[in-house]
């Protein structure tokens, strides 16, 4: 007596995952080749992205000490008025009348 443990659902299912592996496979070898051939092209290319993501970091850089001088600048100005705020009122709960 023969008894079958895998179904033909998980066949088809399991060569389905072959033939989608076997197409990913073949994309990487070609895609290999490509880079191997035209290295040049993409050395330039990731220049390129390092060059624009460098370009970004010194950015946002330049842009934190201008706003860390701009809060420093406001500090010396809060201390030098002696904390006095213009239309700011600050209340607070008397406790000690009761």
């Amino acid at each position: 007596m023969f008894f079958r443990y895998c179904t033909n659902a998980m066949t088809q299912m399991s060569r389905g995952f072959a033939k989608g592996l076997f197409v990913i496979g073949l994309l990487l070898i070609g895609f290999g080749v490509l880079v191997y051939v035209l290295k040049e092209i993409f050395a330039a290319i990731a220049a390129a992205i390092f060059v624009v993501a460098g370009l970004g970091c010194c950015y946002n850089a330049i842009k934190l000490f201008f706003v860390g001088r701009k809060m420093r600048n406001m500090d010396v100005d809060f201390e030098q008025d002696g904390g006095y705020r213009k239309n700011v009122r600050i209340h607070t709960k008397d406790t000690s009348e009761q």
